[in-house]
């Protein structure tokens, strides 16, 4: 079984170059708060300037242990900022344990915990106001679906993601606290500055005007997925890849990557433990590797079929 890797809108990449201001107001249409918009050419330099502002903000940060991404790990080495580990349920916050989080600090994680699974977001984010604590959140995963709640949110819009450009990615800084940051902004305008970007805002548009049903489309695939797969993690939640628990991750990773392959030759699975999805024995099935204009109910069956027979 061959597929299609996720590609780019076709229409937008004839179209590539577009409006700036068209862009913002899209993005913040998906989101639950509003934004001030920088656009930067990574997902990985959002990551690192939204950590540069948590160390003038503070001097700890907090992450997840795991189901982030692994610049969490590295960054904060890098601009001397002092991290604490959040202890989770195979990578979702449990807000219970979120009470020890220390008032006027950093957190930073991801709307969709590895890919897996939501965070329970409208909780974090009242908890963070009440503590005052900066909350950054990695939208990459959930962008079409219920995100957009931290302080400040960052996004890849490479590949693959549901906002597939194979370029580029964004930060925004809410309005709400714009105020609060107000003495550290004028020099975060001339760092960001120093990250050049290209004109693909005609191809980010159309993949911003696709996300919500892209979005919904990797779910629904991946719920019909794990319904049917015994050993399948997070079977009811919202996730764009599928956990399945197995003794023996590289053998069933190289067995799926026989039956299942991408045109692009690129790996299906992630082996785990893995910082970035689960820190357990198995695989992920990363569905969001796949274009969704395969994600049919006949291509959705033999996906299940071969899985089924491995596992």
């Amino acid at each position: 079984m061959i597929l299609k890797h996720r590609r780019p809108n076709i229409y937008g990449l004839i179209n590539k170059e577009g409006d700036k201001g068209e862009v913002e107001a899209i993005i913040n249409d998906l989101l639950n708060r509003e934004y001030t918009i920088t656009f930067l050419p990574s997902g990985s330099s959002a990551v690192f300037l939204a950590m540069w502002i948590a160390k003038s903000y503070s001097d700890n940060i907090f992450i997840p242990n795991m189901g982030g991404w692994q610049g969490f790990l590295k960054f904060p080495k890098v601009l001397n900022l002092k991290t604490k580990m959040i202890e989770t349920n195979l990578g979702i916050i449990d807000i219970e344990k979120l009470d020890n989080i220390k008032e006027n600090s950093s957190i930073i994680l991801t709307s969709l915990a590895g890919y897996l699974s939501p965070q329970p977001l409208k909780e974090i984010k009242k908890l963070c106001e009440e503590k005052e604590v900066l909350f950054i959140e990695d939208i990459s995963g959930k962008i079409g679906g219920d995100c957009g709640y931290g302080d400040i949110v960052i996004c890849s819009t490479g590949s693959p993601k549901i906002l597939n450009c194979e370029y580029g990615g964004f930060l925004g800084i809410s309005r709400e606290v714009e105020d609060k940051l107000r003495n550290i902004l004028n020099d975060f305008k001339i760092v960001a500055k120093t990250y050049k970007t290209i004109n693909y805002f005609g191809l980010l548009k159309e993949e911003l005007l696709n996300a919500k049903k892209t979005y919904k489309k990797y779910v629904t695939a991946n719920k019909m997925i794990k319904k049917e797969i015994e050993k399948a993690y997070f079977k009811e939640d919202e996730g764009i890849s599928i956990f399945i628990e197995c003794d023996n991750p590289k053998e069933v990773s190289k067995k799926i990557n026989n039956l299942i392959k991408l045109d692009n030759k690129k790996s299906i699975t992630t082996i785990c433990p893995n910082y970035d999805r689960i820190l357990k024995n198995g695989v992920v099935f990363e569905t969001k590797k796949i274009d969704v204009s395969e994600l049919n109910k006949e291509v959705i069956d033999e996906i299940i079929a071969i899985l089924s027979s491995i596992l």
